[in-house]
């Protein structure tokens, strides 16, 4: 009878606990470009990640431990692909010893999902730097971007995704499409 009693004990408060998602997937959708803005250039793209800590989501919340919530892939290695993915589309050739060299720096990416006492709030905030060269000429670009959603739940894991990966798709839109950035790699 004990057993039994522990066992239901046990279930009932496992049951209780609030389930936080393992992992976060970042999938960048990015419009094809279709216009070949570079002919004959080659680059060569690196990037870092600063950020202080490696979670992409934080759940802050009062009472409960606060759960970190990885990437399911390095959020660099994400940005990045995506990136040469469109420079590549645009016409653009990678090499190790290329003459332009593009940086980019993660400083944060990370979604947080706080309570007060009656609503939720996810604010995601991202920042990547962007430093270019070619020879002597040099760019340096900063992008933000930063949301906040309010609701009575606890925000759904894919709403998260969505907002992170809405965000990232903004940003490497903005950098395939900057004037500066393109008149630099076009420089000979």
């Amino acid at each position: 009878m004990k057993k039994i009693v522990l066992i239901v004990c046990v279930l009932l408060f496992c049951g209780c606990s609030a389930k936080y998602p393992q992992t976060a997937h970042l999938d960048i959708m990015m419009p094809s470009q279709t216009a070949e803005v570079y002919s004959n250039s080659a680059v060569f793209v690196h990037g870092f990640d600063s950020r202080e800590t490696p979670e992409v989501v934080l759940y802050n919340i009062k009472k409960d431990q606060t759960v970190r919530v990885p990437g399911a892939e390095a959020p660099l290695v994400v940005v990045v692909d995506r990136l040469t993915a469109g420079l590549k589309e645009q016409g653009l050739s990678f090499e190790r010893e290329a003459p332009v060299r593009i940086d980019l720096e993660i400083k944060e990416l990370k979604a947080t999902v706080t309570k007060s006492k009656t609503m939720y709030t996810c604010e995601a905030v991202i920042q990547i730097i962007l430093k270019a060269s070619n020879g002597q000429s040099s760019i340096r670009k900063k992008y933000n971007r930063q949301d906040e959603q309010k609701s009575v739940s606890r925000p759904k894991i894919g709403k998260i995704e969505n907002m992170l990966n809405t965000q990232l798709a903004e940003i490497i839109t903005e950098m395939l499409s900057d004037r500066d950035l393109r008149d630099l790699i076009n420089e000979k």
